[in-house]
């Protein structure tokens, strides 16, 4: 009975939100009020699945069909649900403003750090969870669910929902939709204070930007360069576990490796992320991963972002030639926020994606409120000897993955996350002085 009263409001709500009132304005409805289908893929359909053989044993691959978005003055709400079983996840007053790409306030004077930013804001994943008491669900076994911007354009979005087995959270339902551009396009308006026309081609479809020079001082200024002791243990294999134990089947070169080094070559490739949002093993992705081949200098600095003090690190690579040079500059951040683990737990450490802003590719909805892309000071960004912004998805480089040591807080590792995090292929040490 107890179930029966929890599942009773929530149908009653989706059929209001359904349309199914005696009195419906349609004006109002079309205004306030989006439909949606959402898209199952059968595992014909994807076979290169990275949650098979990780998922419950009772995994619904036709959970979805339809979606409702609902406006209302504290935000929207999202209902999912299925035709055919009447089954539902309901997630209410959601700010789904925060999922909109957002000029930070610190660059907005610097027309090219301003597309650099948005550019990699979309076409960067932002998996954020929802967990039980925020949202309600017709099965009371659901445990979590999450709303991913999937990193394709602006509108593939997707859904998941997990349940517990064998004292693990597990993917039970995934289901691919299109936000609806229209709304979509106000909030990027009300957001930014631009006109979505003029982002809207390479938000839309991708563009390879110009490789311009990146002027840092216009959103940091260096107070001081500290000392370090720096280490490159990339001959080391990479834990495998986490989300690189599912996704080792997403490497197509090298077939064969045992340490990250393996995969500092220009021949390395993974699957490739395509539209709906899946991983296609039959369109392989080249990288350009030998640029990282030698660790030849790494410097630490301590800055300040507006009134935010913090740290940069930057770690200049060179190819096996030498005639390649690479910056990857990471910035903006706080150590405390990296959590303290020994490196077989790498695979949770703190993580998120190049770019400029940029919320993290995992977040909860508290962390994803808690930090606005507005004023955040967060950068990670390659760059050439020249100090000309290079395409991070063409090298093959996704973001960095840190955490502190446990038996010496001032040892950071830093391992560098692959094309859609398939692999780490770049393990380094560093010490404070």
């Amino acid at each position: 009975m107890r179930e029966l009263q929890r599942v009773v409001p929530i149908l009653t709500l989706v059929i209001m939100l359904m349309g199914c009132e005696t009195e419906v304005n349609q004006e109002q409805q079309t205004k306030d009020r989006f439909d949606f289908s959402i898209k199952n893929l059968s595992d014909q359909e994807y076979p290169d699945n990275p949650d098979i053989g990780f998922r419950t044993s009772d995994y619904n691959n036709h959970f979805f069909d339809r979606g409702i978005l609902k406006r209302s003055q504290t935000g929207y709400s999202l209902v999912f649900y299925s035709e055919e079983s009447g089954d539902s996840i309901l997630v209410e007053d959601v700010d789904l403003m925060e999922f909109i790409p957002t000029i930070p306030q610190n660059i907005r004077e610097d027309n090219y750090l301003k597309y650099i930013s948005l550019v990699n804001q979309e076409w960067n994943r932002n998996q954020v969870r929802f967990d039980k008491q925020k949202f309600h669900s017709s099965i009371p076994e659901i445990q979590r669910t999450d709303i991913a911007r999937n990193c394709l354009n602006s509108y593939l979005w997707e859904v998941i929902i997990y349940k517990e087995e064998d004292e693990d959270l597990l993917p039970y339902g995934h289901g691919w939709f299109d936000f609806p551009p229209e709304i979509y396009r106000q909030m990027f308006e009300e957001k930014n204070g631009i006109p979505f026309s003029e982002y809207r081609e390479p938000l839309e479809n991708w563009i390879d930007p110009e490789s311009n020079i990146i002027d840092f001082a216009e959103f940091r200024q260096v107070q001081e360069k500290l000392n370090i002791r720096a280490e490159d243990r990339s001959d080391e294999m990479y834990p495998l576990k986490g989300e690189r134990k599912r996704k080792q089947r997403e490497i197509i070169a090298p077939k064969e490796y045992s340490s990250m080094r393996d995969f500092q070559t220009d021949s390395t490739c993974f699957a490739t992320f395509s539209p709906p949002g899946y991983y296609d093993r039959s369109d392989p992705r080249r990288t350009e991963l030998g640029r990282i081949r030698n660790l030849d200098n790494v410097t630490l600095k301590r800055i300040t972002c507006g009134d935010q003090e913090s740290f940069e690190l930057a770690l200049a690579f060179s190819d096996e030639s030498g005639g390649r040079k690479t910056d990857f500059v990471l910035g903006g951040f706080d150590p405390n926020i990296f959590p303290v683990l020994e490196e077989q737990g790498a695979n949770e450490a703190w993580k998120s994606s190049m770019g400029i802003g940029n919320h993290t590719f995992y977040e909860s909805y508290d962390q994803h409120i808690a930090h606005k892309t507005s004023s955040n000071p967060y950068y990670a960004l390659l760059v050439d000897e020249e100090g000309r912004w290079l395409d991070s998805h063409k090298i093959g480089i996704d973001g960095p993955l840190i955490h502190r040591d446990p038996e010496n807080h001032n040892i950071w590792h830093i391992w560098l996350l692959s094309f859609e995090r398939h692999a780490l292929v770049g393990h380094y040490e560093v010490e404070i002085l």
